[in-house]
């Protein structure tokens, strides 16, 4: 099978990159720069020490405070236009995967007329992407946002996650930026970042680059999870979430995720619930879907993520030790069951047919999602995990 690899943008990886800011943006020739970030990275203190790092190299900086959760449309057009009423020619995203997926969807509104809505691929519209550069400075270990192509936006008219197309023209990764990230937010970003990992190895969409990145991407998370969600303060733990978070997005850019995210999408719209949290709750059942047509990848993938396969164990064997190692990964970082979080089987359920109809890259799980089956797939998803 011949298969298609690349990758999207330069990444600029380490402690302290985040002071290269200001150097990069003058590279770019940024004049008037924009940056768009949320009250919690200004609250600690992130976005003031970015914006003195880009005044230093003698731009003039605006800013947007207004991100919200799952980058609502209406949120986009407030900073698309200030984009575009201020000419900005470069725009530099900090935080959660909402703050760099609104700034994606802003760098596309500063140099083209809004709504945001006719750039959606399924509208069919083309935008240029000639002037405003694009940098991402993720403060989370979580979406991966940063290498990836899809800006994900909540469309409050559809009441469905759309997306865009606009990768960044460069990622800056600095670990020491996450350490302010409370344990709740270390365990959902972290298992979001597990779940495009999985997802991503378990498709049909992928290829052989995005396997190796995303084994690893298992591997780190899965040793390194539990130790930054107790110590927010453990750097080395922090790194390697770091570095995981990256190649998972590489790894799903490539690959695709499928039902897990589609699931997780309709989940996080119905229930208010934060997307990795979703994430976290579909994996289980993730692991085992497709255990029996993946056999030995499943094997290496439960070896990935810490469990001694016992030798001669079948595909399936392999992928229910593998479940239940994510599940106890799970129950160690505090994420509730859907039934702790108030939610009822019949609530669950009814989300089945939203997550079919509303994610096309349902297409890419390695066996046919109907409606039927994601009901079924949520009916373990409640009952498999207490």
């Amino acid at each position: 099978m011949v298969s298609t690899y690349n990758q999207l943008c330069p990444v600029l990886f380490g402690t302290e990159a985040l002071e290269q800011l200001g150097e990069k943006v003058k590279e770019f020739g940024g004049e008037t720069v924009l940056c768009i970030y949320d009250k919690g990275v200004e609250q600690a203190g992130i976005a003031d020490r970015a914006i003195k790092n880009i005044e230093a190299s003698g731009a003039n900086v605006i800013t947007y405070d207004g991100v919200l959760p799952d980058a609502p449309k209406d949120v986009i057009h407030e900073a698309g236009k200030l984009a575009a009423d201020n000419n900005v020619n470069v725009i530099v995203g900090i935080g959660g995967g909402s703050s760099l997926d609104t700034a994606k969807a802003a760098s596309i509104l500063a140099e083209n007329p809004m709504p945001i809505s006719q750039y959606y691929p399924a509208n069919g519209g083309a935008f240029k992407s000639e002037r405003c550069k694009l940098i991402l400075v993720p403060t989370a270990s979580g979406t991966g946002s940063e290498v990836t192509i899809m800006s994900v936006i909540h469309d409050e008219d559809t009441d469905a996650k759309e997306f865009v197309l606009r990768p960044a023209d460069l990622a800056i990764v600095d670990p020491q930026l996450t350490v302010t990230a409370p344990p709740s937010v270390t365990a959902a970003t972290g298992l979001d970042a597990m779940s495009h990992a999985i997802e991503s190895y378990t498709t049909n969409c992928g290829n052989p680059k995005a396997e190796v990145l995303s084994l690893h991407a298992m591997k780190l998370i899965a040793e390194n999870l539990e130790k930054a969600y107790k110590d927010g303060n453990d750097i080395d733990a922090r790194t390697n979430l770091s570095f995981a978070s990256n190649l998972a997005g590489m790894a799903f850019s490539d690959a695709s995720v499928h039902f897990g995210h589609a699931a997780a999408h309709e989940m996080g719209i119905k229930f208010n619930m934060p997307h990795g949290v979703a994430c976290a709750i579909t994996l289980p059942e993730v692991i085992t879907f497709s255990a029996g047509i993946i056999p030995e990848k499943t094997i290496k993938m439960a070896e990935a993520l810490g469990v001694t396969v016992p030798e001669g164990a079948s595909g399936e064997e392999a992928g229910e030790l593998a479940a239940a190692k994510v599940r106890e990964l799970m129950k160690k970082v505090g994420i509730k069951s859907l039934e702790e979080q108030g939610i009822s089987k019949e609530e669950a359920l009814a989300c089945a047919e939203g997550a079919v109809t509303k994610n096309w890259f349902v297409i890419c799980a390695l066996k046919e999602i109907t409606v039927d089956v994601m009901s079924d797939l949520i009916a373990k998803m409640y009952d498999n995990y207490k």
